[in-house]
């Protein structure tokens, strides 16, 4: 039914929204006393434009809150069940994760709609309390290198994560989309795991000291309590997409895709300023 819907206004955008939009932006250029030429050329793109917007506003936040419909599931797993995965990256991290001191407590993969998109590795480090997951996605045929992510959380509903995963600036635009304020994000591609955990730790002890807030000393570390991590995280990701102001969402994205930046620090500057008053 939803996508009758959606078709329907998609029709609706291109039928009769699009005469409209071209018959004043006709008006407006003759207006300024634009050449014909230059009416011909400007009009298609720009209404062409403003559909795209149009119909971003209209589907975007339905179409990414359909995919939160779907049950997620973790499900045990061994590695040998991925004819696609790069074991020997997997194996990589492994040994240098637990050289830093993880422990590796299971391999698991996210089950959507009976599909599993990719394989993850399960670490968690008894003296700095985070986790670590190692993982692999296969989406749509396309093959994702092998990445590693640490996450940390804090009192009351702060967590942080900081990962070497390389991410296009248009990735990186969608999950400023799709982030939640106090789920902040670092992006630091190209290090090494010891590098990546030292780099973790050092914005968690600030963050902490800055707003002094205790990091979470897990009294329950196992992998189930990862997944309920998880499972609130996901929670958290859509109430705030749904409470999101699109028109500002788009242009995060957009303005992200030219100019990328390496992390989400959410409502963190704002947590800020407002202890400092």
């Amino acid at each position: 039914m939803k996508k009758i819907i959606l078709f329907v206004l998609a029709f609706i955008v291109t039928a009769f929204v699009s005469p409209i939009v071209r018959y004043y932006l006709i008006g407006i250029l003759r207006f300024l006393a634009a050449p014909a030429w230059l009416i011909a050329v400007l009009v298609p793109v720009l209404t062409w434009l403003i559909d795209f917007v149009l119909l971003l506003l209209l589907f975007l936040k339905p179409l990414l809150l359909q995919d939160y419909l779907k049950e997620q599931e973790f499900v045990a797993v061994e590695p040998d069940e991925f004819s696609q995965l790069d074991v020997k990256s997997l194996q990589h991290y492994t040994n240098a994760l637990e050289s830093a001191g993880f422990a590796k407590f299971i391999d698991f993969t996210m089950v959507y709609s009976k599909q599993k998109p990719g394989f993850a590795r399960l670490f968690f480090h008894p003296q700095h309390y985070c986790w670590a997951e190692i993982n692999q996605t296969f989406l749509s045929g396309r093959l994702m290198p092998v990445a590693a992510t640490i996450i940390s959380t804090l009192e009351p509903d702060w967590s942080l994560s900081t990962t070497d995963r390389k991410t296009s600036g248009f990735l990186l635009g969608l999950i400023y989309l799709l982030g939640h304020p106090r789920s902040l994000w670092i992006n630091q591609p190209s290090v090494t795991p010891s590098k990546l955990l030292q780099i973790h730790l050092q914005r968690l002890r600030q963050i902490a000291n800055t707003l002094t807030l205790e990091v979470t000393e897990l009294s329950d570390a196992s992998p189930d309590a990862y997944f309920d991590f998880q499972r609130r995280e996901r929670i958290k990701r859509k109430q705030a997409l749904q409470r999101k102001n699109m028109i500002v969402g788009i242009a995060e994205v957009l303005i992200s895709a030219v100019n990328p930046k390496r992390e989400w620090m959410g409502d963190y500057q704002k947590a800020v300023a407002t202890k400092r008053q």
